[in-house]
């Protein structure tokens, strides 16, 4: 194929474009869901750009007069050097350091670093939206992925919930934690320093994260479900979460102890065999790295983008078994409806969604605005939109 061949028809396809809403969030015709194919867009020209197709056809929006283009509504939006979102993604799924990708891509770590988290965050935003109306009709498991962000000083617990059937991960937050266990003399200054100039994290971070979590899940049970079926280890934050914070005979929690070997037939597998392959797919939650995360948002962010591709980008296992022949072929969000194949990068981000078309709670909604207050270290912010 020569290179006007193919220049024409990407032209072709941003002709044969329609624009399914405005981008403007103020306009009446920014929802789609309330002018309902009412709106209208028309053709403003087109204006020669960088990057190929090396010409683009802007929009003008009849309501409100704002123009745009295509790209508006795609991931690369605003992206000066096009092409590379796709390979980053893979590599970092993989457990490449955003240095060693950085390498890869022969450009900056800054621009690996960019690229990562405009796609956890728009990531974040396509997952919540799938699972809004999405009801839980399956155990739930439970547990916490134990690391550390910039220091030792700094462990955190990510608390996460997998459906026990489809290994799909619903909902997950991050709590800060004391550091504990045995420390040296100078170790020991270093804490008391450091808690005397930020204060101690909370000690009951866990309860509170665990609650969250559940009465969340809650919310999704259908009416004719009574009670959540939960599975988790024998963590005593855990019980007193279900015992005392939450509603009575709502939740009908089972504990596995963890000494049990952590195989198939294990309770908690689902959230064993999540845990384990973020310890080795993800260069931050590897034991003794140091590709560590520098703070609990960029934590956070790098577990996000490792939920979306095992939630919606692989199968549930590489290989079949006897009690699910089709898990080589279906991917968790198959398994819970929210997902028509297994998919690629590329289509899972095809479609883009503005902060303004999704609720989000307020635990995600930080994390989609970069803010933590509880962090001891600076963290860049980022627009609630765009």
């Amino acid at each position: 194929m020569t290179d006007e061949t193919s220049i024409q028809r990407q032209l072709h396809r941003e002709r044969a474009f329609r624009p399914p809403f405005c981008p403007n969030s103020r306009c009446e015709w920014h929802h789609p869901e309330r002018h309902q194919g009412a709106a209208r867009f028309q053709r403003y020209g087109t204006r020669r750009i960088r990057r190929f197709p090396y010409a683009t056809t802007r929009f003008l929006c009849v309501s409100c007069g704002i123009t745009f283009t295509q790209s508006r509504f795609e991931l690369h939006y605003r992206q000066k050097i096009w092409g590379l979102n796709w390979r980053i993604f893979y590599l970092d799924s993989i457990g490449a350091s955003k240095c060693e990708i950085a390498r890869h891509v022969e450009h900056s770590e800054k621009l690996v670093r960019m690229r990562l988290i405009k796609m956890a965050r728009q990531g974040l935003l396509i997952h919540a939206q799938r699972i809004q109306c999405l009801p839980i009709r399956e155990p739930i498991v439970y547990d916490g992925l134990e690391n550390f962000a910039f220091s030792q000083y700094d462990p955190n617990n990510l608390n996460h919930a997998v459906g026990k059937n489809s290994l799909f991960t619903y909902d997950f937050n991050l709590c800060p934690l004391n550091r504990k266990g045995r420390m040296s003399p100078r170790q020991k200054r270093r804490k008391a320093a450091l808690e005397e100039k930020y204060g101690k994290y909370p000690k009951d971070a866990i309860r509170t994260s665990t609650t969250k979590i559940l009465k969340r899940l809650l919310k999704k049970l259908p009416r004719k479900t009574p009670e959540l079926c939960l599975f988790s280890d024998r963590h005593y934050q855990y019980r007193k979460a279900v015992e005392f914070d939450l509603p009575k005979k709502r939740i009908h929690h089972v504990t596995v102890s963890s000494k049990i070997a952590r195989n198939y037939a294990n309770p908690l597998f689902a959230v064993n065999n999540v845990d384990m392959q973020a310890r080795h797919t993800r260069a931050a939650f590897r034991r003794e790295t140091i590709a560590f995360a520098k703070h609990s948002v960029a934590m956070l962010e790098s577990f996000v983008l490792y939920a979306l591709h095992r939630n919606y980008m692989r199968p549930k296992f590489w290989g079949t078994h006897r009690s699910d022949p089709e898990c080589s072929e279906r991917s968790p969000g198959m398994e819970v409806g929210v997902s028509p194949k297994i998919e690629t990068p590329k289509e899972f981000f095809r479609q883009w969604v503005p902060p303004t078309h999704v609720k989000l709670h307020h635990e995600w909604r930080d994390l989609y605005g970069r803010r933590d207050r509880l962090s001891r270290r600076p963290i860049r912010r980022m627009p609630m939109v765009g």
